[in-house]
């Protein structure tokens, strides 16, 4: 009776050892598995600027109104029908468009991020002026805010504002290389 308990035994500590290891992969396991989710969100997020960047060069600014949410503000305090107004006198007035969404910064919690992004604005005829000349266009830091709502991100707050190439965030500079 004795050698079957101590069998007994015997397998149980056999067991504990790869029960803990296992416990510990999965537990070291986790803080990547929620990285990688975390940076998958950080990439929807990157594609809905972009496609909101895409939109303005084509002067679409019904589709970028979408991308806003209901209580949408921005830092001087347009809601959304004053942004289409804003839009729409931008697009009237202003041809050729050309957007260059340089670094983009994404803070994830929860179902909120704070999004800083670059931007290298130009016009049609500057932009063919810099790719003969190298001359650039102006750039702004956007400041976002994005909610999370029915699995979808959407922008609840927009502020802007002119800032100069050394004020670039860091991968900026990077990007902009290619387009000197």
């Amino acid at each position: 009776m004795k050698n079957s308990q101590e069998n007994v035994s015997l397998k149980s500590s056999r067991r504990s050892p790869s029960l803990v290891a296992l416990l510990l992969l999965v537990g070291g396991l986790l803080p990547w598995a929620q990285s990688c989710r975390q940076t998958s969100q950080t990439e929807v997020i990157r594609d809905l600027l972009r496609s909101v960047a895409g939109l303005a060069e084509k002067k679409d600014p019904v589709k970028i109104i979408e991308h806003l949410g209901d209580e949408y503000r921005d830092f001087e305090g347009r809601d959304r029908r004053q942004t289409l107004s804003l839009l729409e006198y931008y697009f009237k007035n202003y041809r050729g468009i050309v957007i260059h969404l340089l670094d983009i910064y994404v803070d994830i919690n929860e179902n909120r991020a704070e999004v800083e992004a670059d931007v290298l604005l130009s016009s049609g005829p500057l932009e063919n002026l810099r790719k003969l000349v190298g001359l650039v266009g102006v750039y702004y830091r956007f400041d976002f805010q994005l909610e999370k709502k029915e699995n979808r991100w959407k922008i609840s707050y927009a502020a802007w504002r002119e800032v100069d190439e050394n004020s670039l965030l860091p991968g900026s500079r990077l990007i902009l290389k290619k387009y000197l």
